[in-house]
């Protein structure tokens, strides 16, 4: 191969992309930085690209691809990861703009959390990141609709075949990290044997909202996540996180983000047709993984106590 030719081909634009869809506050984090590792695997330059929340498809797909610094002669899997893919109702269009774009072909990675937690956990990042509220507020419709995944699923389903649709547990990426891993490389046909490093290391974890609420909103905001996602690259960025976590004297946040034993009995009921379906339809382990139960129409839970 000549030297121009060679040019070209590591220019050459994916045509396999895998979407790491959600849930918000499910992991996707952790995923992202953790898949990014195998040499086979693209990961975008900046982790929550976002691009198909809105209308873009005018600007493919020169434009969508110039999201990775690709290399034909060894990736074979663009990656990126957006938990605004799956914030249906809030934002719509998501699935249906990704099919129609014509980038290439589209696998996601559907990384689900046991909803109590996920709930507490986004509620715990907006009343610190200052653009959410304290649960003593009361509940917002977007903390129902995002643990709602049996039917963000459905939106996905209008458009691709379930076999595009990987659905893990954030638990149990925790608790059998090389089998998971395993698992997700067979899904985006990128050799399975790859040994990933610290795949069981927090990230994202809460740590950096013991920041003063100053700092923890500023880049928390747009502006910083694009710094931070963008301009820094990720040691920098957690090396920053860690030292501003630690510098911290006082926590100045206020606001309830704990939910009371009722709350969460209350959230188990609303979800419960969601539940079922996610266990039935899509074999998700809502008893062995999250400890939800149901007999009949009646749904518990071990998180309600």
């Amino acid at each position: 191969m000549n030297r121009k030719s060679r040019k070209q081909n590591i220019s050459e634009k994916p045509e396999h992309f895998a979407l790491i869809i959600g849930a918000m506050k499910g992991g996707t984090t952790s995923l992202f930085e953790i898949l990014s590792q195998h040499p086979e695997i693209c990961p975008s330059k900046i982790k929550e690209t976002d691009y198909f929340v809105g209308d873009n498809a005018a600007r493919l797909n020169d434009d969508y691809c110039s999201l990775w610094s690709w290399n034909s002669t060894k990736h074979k899997v663009a990656l990126e990861s957006s938990v605004a893919y799956t914030k249906s109702p809030f934002i719509n269009g998501v699935p249906e703009r990704i099919f129609n774009s014509g980038a290439g072909e589209f696998k996601f990675i559907y990384i689900l959390r046991n909803p109590i937690k996920r709930i507490e956990s986004q509620v715990r990042h907006g009343v610190f990141a200052g653009w959410g509220k304290s649960l003593d507020e009361g509940m917002s419709a977007d903390l129902l609709d995002f643990s709602r995944y049996a039917m963000q699923i459905d939106k996905y389903l209008e458009y691709f075949p379930k076999e595009k649709i990987l659905l893990i547990t954030l638990e149990d990426l925790k608790d059998n990290p090389k089998t998971v891993l395993a698992t997700v490389c067979e899904f985006l046909g990128v050799d399975k044997r790859f040994e990933f490093v610290d795949v069981t290391k927090p990230r994202n974890s809460g740590e950096f909202f013991n920041a003063p609420p100053v700092i923890a909103r500023l880049t928390q905001g747009r502006v910083g996540e694009y710094i931070s996602g963008k301009l820094l690259p990720r040691n920098v960025k957690n090396w920053l996180r860690k030292l501003l976590s630690k510098s911290a004297t006082e926590n100045n946040n206020s606001g309830r983000w704990h939910l009371l034993p009722v709350e969460k009995a209350n959230i188990i009921n609303q979800l419960s047709v969601d539940l079922k379906r996610l266990e039935q339809e899509f074999g998700v382990n809502i008893k062995g993984k999250w400890g939800i139960f149901y007999s009949n129409e009646k749904i518990s839970s071990d998180n309600a106590k």
